[in-house]
C-alpha cells in the first residue's frame, strides 16, 4: 500500500485524495469528480495548514461507508462516534509524533517529508478506519 501511496503522491495527489483513490480502487471504482472534491481537504484545507488531509480523508472514507448518499438514505447510527474515535487516535498520534495534527506540524518545513511521513500517516489512518468500519459491521 505504501508504494501505491508514495506513487500517488508523486502524481500530484495529496493525503486525502490519496485515502479516497485507495478506497475507490478498492471497489475496482474510479470518480475523478470525487477525488477532484475531496482535493479540498488537502494541505490541511486547501493550503490553510490546519489539520492533517489523512484525518480528513479517513472522515471522508468513514463517511464514504455510512454516510448519507442519496435522499432515502440516512446515515449509520456510529458514524459520528466512530469520526470522534477517529480523531482522539489521530491527534494523540499526530501529537506525539509533530506536536499537532496540522500539515505544518508533520511536515516541519521539510518538504520532503511528504514523501517520507505522510504516507506513514495514510496509511495508519487507513488501516485505523478500516478497524472502525470492519467493528461496525460496515466492510
Amino acid at each position: 500500500m505504501r508504494e501505491r501511496m508514495v506513487t500517488l503522491a508523486s502524481e500530484g495527489f495529496a493525503c486525502a485524495q490519496i485515502m479516497m483513490i485507495l478506497v475507490l480502487e478498492s471497489e475496482d471504482k474510479s470518480d475523478p469528480d470525487l477525488i477532484r472534491t475531496v482535493g479540498a481537504l488537502n494541505n490541511g484545507v486547501r493550503d490553510t495548514g490546519n489539520i492533517c488531509g489523512a484525518f480528513t480523508g479517513g472522515a471522508c472514507m468513514l463517511s464514504y461507508f455510512a454516510g448519507q448518499g442519496e435522499r432515502d438514505e440516512v446515515s449509520e447510527p456510529s458514524l459520528d462516534a466512530m469520526t470522534q474515535e477517529l480523531y482522539d487516535w489521530f491527534a494523540a498520534l499526530a501529537r506525539a509524533r509533530y506536536g499537532d495534527v496540522t500539515c505544518p506540524a508533520v511536515l516541519e518545513g521539510d518538504a520532503t517529508n511528504k514523501l517520507v511521513r505522510c504516507p506513514q500517516l495514510v496509511e495508519e489512518t487507513f488501516s485505523k478506519v478500516v478497524e472502525l468500519l470492519e467493528r461496525e459491521g460496515l466492510l
